[in-house]
Order: structure tokens, then sequence, then C-alpha cells
């Protein structure tokens, strides 16, 4: 039997975003491929003078081994070291000793006949177990790694350009995130896109439980409720919510309720601006995921401002549950909630975004999600491009 490892970054305490992703990445390859599928998290944390300088947790318990969802994952810890951080923020050098500690990594992954790694981190070690041992390896890009860290480092630059190129192949969650590589980056480089798919337990629930779900969060039977779910930071363009939820309320025939869903730096200055605009808004802070179904099912619209997306899986699971979005025109937006459902990142955004949600509120907008954003169809493509590889 074929043995392949999978590699990411993740936190043990933040199962979200890129981590399910690659849990059901995982989870729908092994339905169908006779392989042995090795799961491997890369999870840094700080001591002693970089917990000050960071203002991060201290990280007590770190287990080697968790089982999410009945998947093993091995959990490597790496210590962040302050030499690193002295050689990247001030001398704008490679971190040495990460990269050494990832160097042995790389030598655990001797054995394996593929490694499929998630983003620049893991990709780094994917690429020197390859070049080390001669496997084939490739690297999942879901976003931040091409669109955020490359333009505002050179560091992360020049590697993103050099993982990209010597990659076996690169997959891109989204068309439009692998033209923004391609334009701002490198052309030089093999890829696909493989799109991620959202949970079956994000679905349209019945409207009895709606109906008890909405009375459960103090949502009136009249009332239609219009919301955001994401990171409270500034590439989600969190602060205009306040001016596009005031917009939509002008206009809008029918009593509203406002949400927003999440955490993050900007969660305070979002509250504050709701209180300045008088828009009373349901922020609970942070959703567990496995709650947010029953939140999207009270929503009869999502808007997301975001500046920089690359395909954003929030929009897919509020359309299976049965909620309408409008979204900015950014890398794979529109992919996935069409073309007439995105509007441009410019200054007319806000009258822009609420009109098309009025239009949206009053029922003239029917949303699916596309066939190909499922995670069958993902792990049939991607069991494909390795059957090719390796046998």
């Amino acid at each position: 039997m074929k043995r392949i490892a999978v590699i990411f970054e993740g936190r043990l305490h933040e199962q979200k975003g890129v981590f399910n992703a690659v849990l059901n990445r995982v989870a729908h390859l092994r339905a169908i491929a006779p392989y042995d599928i090795d799961l491997h998290m890369i999870e840094g944390y700080d001591s002693g003078l970089n917990r000050w300088l960071h203002g991060t947790r201290r990280i007590v318990d770190r287990p080697t081994l968790i089982t999410v969802n009945g998947i093993d994952i091995h959990v490597h810890w790496f210590c962040h070291s302050l030499t690193d951080t002295v050689r990247h923020k001030l001398l704008h050098r490679p971190a040495k000793v990460y990269r050494q500690w990832l160097s042995r990594l790389a030598d655990k992954l001797k054995g394996y006949d593929l490694v499929s790694a998630h983003d620049r981190i893991a990709g780094t070690a994917a690429a020197m177990a390859s070049q080390r041992y001669g496997m084939p390896h490739y690297i999942s890009w879901h976003g931040a790694s091409i669109y955020t860290d490359p333009p505002r480092d050179p560091v992360y630059r020049q590697t993103t350009i050099e993982l990209l190129e010597h990659a076996t192949c690169n997959f891109f969650v989204s068309r439009g995130l692998e033209r923004y590589a391609r334009q701002r980056l490198t052309n030089q480089f093999t890829s696909e896109t493989l799109y991620n798919g959202a949970s079956s337990a994000f679905h349209r629930l019945n409207d009895a439980t709606r109906l008890e779900l909405r009375r459960q969060h103090g949502i009136g039977h009249d009332e239609q409720v219009v919301g955001f779910v994401g990171r409270m930071e500034s590439v989600k363009n969190v602060t205009l919510l306040p001016e596009i939820y005031h917009s939509i309320a002008l206009v809008n025939n029918q009593p509203l309720k406002f949400m927003a869903l999440g955490d993050g730096p900007l969660f305070d200055e979002v509250k504050r601006l709701m209180g300045e605009r008088g828009i009373e808004c349901v922020m609970p802070g942070d959703v567990p995921h496995d709650e947010m179904p029953q939140w999207m099912n009270c929503m009869d619209v999502l808007v997301l401002p975001s500046q920089k997306e690359g395909l954003p899986l929030v929009v897919i699971e509020a359309i299976q549950c049965g909620t309408n979005v409008v979204a900015t025109d950014v890398m794979g937006t529109a992919e996935a909630v069409g073309r007439d459902n995105v509007v441009a990142l410019d200054g007319h955004l806000v009258e822009n975004m609420s009109r098309r949600a009025v239009e949206m509120l009053q029922g003239g907008v029917l949303q699916t999600v596309p066939s190909s954003m499922n995670w069958e169809a993902t792990a049939q493509r991607e069991f494909e491009v390795y059957e090719a590889a390796i046998t």
C-alpha cells in the first residue's frame, strides 16, 4: 500500500478554516484511495521574551498525538526563538533556527511515497523531504500565504516563489488565487484548482427548526436577518459593517436584525461603530464551528466585504444553509457566489453591497453552490493526480 504524508500548520485551539479544510480533504481522500495516509500538524509557540514581545499566551499542554473526527494527527511543536525574531524582523533574513527544525522534520517524512503540504511552512518541509528523498510533493495554497505574506515581506515572497516553482504541482483553492500568484509572484509553476467544499452539517434545516432557532436568538417572526461571519480584522473590512448595515436599514421595507459573528483585534472597534450608527447588532464573539450551521440557518443574507480572500469557505457554508451571500469581487469569491453577487472593492462598496443585499432580502436572488465545490469532486481529482505520479 502506498504511503502518503499530509502536513499542515494549525492550531489545536482554533480548529476552523484551513484546519477543517485539511481534515475534510483527508477524510474524503481516504474514502476512495487505497493509501495509508498519515496526518502531520506543525504548531508553533512562544516562550519567555517572545511571549512578552508578541503578547501570546503560554502553552503548557503540548500533545504529540490527537484525534479529531476519527482522524489521528501527529503534532510537531516548535518553540519560536528570539534569534529568528531578530533575524526576520530587524535583519530581514530567513529564520535560521526554524529552517533547521523544519529540516529535521523533513527527515521524518522519509519512506513516504508522496508528501502533500498546505501553505508555506508545511510546504518548506515537504520541499526539503522531496529534494532529499526523491518523492513527489504537492502544495495546496489556501489564501494568506499567497496574497498577504509575500506582498508585505520580502523573505516570505522569495520563499513562496521558490516553493511554487519547485513543487510537483500546486493546488489552488480558486482560479482567482492562482491568477494572483501568476501575476504577482511567478508564472513558472504547474497547477490545478482544487476547490474546498462544506461539511454536510451545513444544510438548510426544515422551517419548524429554523423558526425555533430564530426564536432562541431573539429574532421576531417578521424580522429578516443580515449577518457577517469571520475574523474581526482589517483584511475583512469589518469597520465597514456598520455603514453597510445602516445603508440596508434605510431602504429595506421589512423589520431587520443584524449579526456579526467572530472575534479578533477589531471586535471592540466594530462594536463601538455599531453603537455610533445606532445599529443594534448581535455580536456573540467567537462561535464554535459545530454551532455555525444553526446561526447560518437564522440568516437571510450574509455580507462579506473582505479586501482579500482565497476562496472563503464561509460563503459556501452559508449558501448550503439557504442564506444568500453578497461579497467583494476579490480572488475566488465570484467563483463561489456568482458574478452578479459580487461588488467592486472601491469607493462605492457600501452602496453597491447594500443594494444587492436588499434585492436578496426582497426575494429576487436564488444562489446554489457550484457542483465543483464539494469534497467528493476534490478528492477524486486529487486521487487522479496522485495516481499518475506514484503508480
